[in-house]
């Protein structure tokens, strides 16, 4: 039998233009930033808080992503791997990374708490040459604890 392919709900569909998650991280520490370089393969000893002017030194640029993902446990990851959280409620299938973007607008620092807020932007289904599909499009903001937004994350995934 054949799969169906995707299913994307009607709340789903009404659900276009809204926010569909937030998060709020832990205050970011040096030991996060140096675990972010370790595993992206930097040198994690090399960070240091502050630079040689006693400045701060921001976190790498793509920190504050990984800073916003909640931790999981491999037991509640779904079949396919991905986070429970992956995508738009209501809206099932096996997924694809469709692609995404990302605009760096201020630095993150050791001691920030960023605050995400994720935007449906907007929920596409086709038929491709494998079947049906559905294309969600999400839009995540990133703001820290002053209020400045320091990041955008577009991220579209692909349902089939």
């Amino acid at each position: 039998m054949a799969d169906a392919g995707p299913e994307v709900s009607d709340l789903a569909r009404s659900r276009i233009g809204t926010v569909t998650q937030t998060y709020v991280s832990e205050p970011v520490s040096l030991r996060h930033i140096r675990e972010y370089l370790a595993g992206t393969g930097g040198d994690p000893d090399s960070f240091t808080e502050f630079d040689d002017n006693g400045d701060p030194r921001p976190a790498p640029p793509l920190f504050f992503h990984s800073a916003c993902r909640p931790v999981v446990a491999e037991r509640h990851l779904l079949a396919d791997g991905q986070y429970p959280f992956l995508g738009v409620e209501g809206v099932t299938g096996e997924t694809l990374a469709g692609g995404n973007t990302f605009e760096i607008l201020a630095p993150v620092y050791v001691g920030d708490v960023l605050s995400t807020m994720e935007t449906l932007v907007a929920i596409d289904e086709r038929v491709g040459r494998s079947g049906p599909m559905a294309i969600t499009t999400t839009l995540t903001t990133y703001v820290n604890q002053h209020g400045v937004e320091v990041a955008r994350y577009r991220q579209v995934i692909i349902f089939r």
